[in-house]
């Protein structure tokens, strides 16, 4: 990776996820993310209820409760979006940084070091 800005845009990006990934978690300290989860499923739920019950021709109210379901919603595949994208960058520095490290070591200093090289290494 040559590009510096990048690579620490890559590692926020890990460390957001990976923070994430800890407010979810049982017995964490802090867990403000858990939180707003929480608040948004029971608002969610709330709304559910109410569009079974509303007035079909209250169409604004109607869709301030859509509103709510679709946020909880939306929250819910971006808290997904960023562990799984988290996990992605940390596999892909892992990969470039052996390979970087692999590209530094001659043949007899990987397999010292025990580090196996695939056909593209050599």
């Amino acid at each position: 990776m040559s590009d510096p800005i990048e690579a620490i845009a890559r590692q926020q990006l890990i460390d957001m996820s990976i923070d994430l990934q800890v407010q979810l978690e049982r017995g964490t300290g802090t867990r403000p993310m858990l939180w707003l989860l929480a608040r948004a499923r029971t608002r969610a739920i709330v709304a559910v209820f109410s569009i079974v019950k509303i007035d079909p021709s209250k169409a604004d109210e109607i869709r301030m409760l859509q509103n709510e379901v679709n946020l909880y919603s939306d929250l819910i595949d971006d808290c997904r979006a960023l562990l799984a994208r988290g996990n992605e960058e940390d596999r892909e520095l892992d990969e470039q940084d052996r390979m970087e490290i692999a590209d530094l070591l001659t043949p007899e200093d990987a397999q010292r070091a025990g580090l196996k090289q695939t056909p593209e290494d050599t």
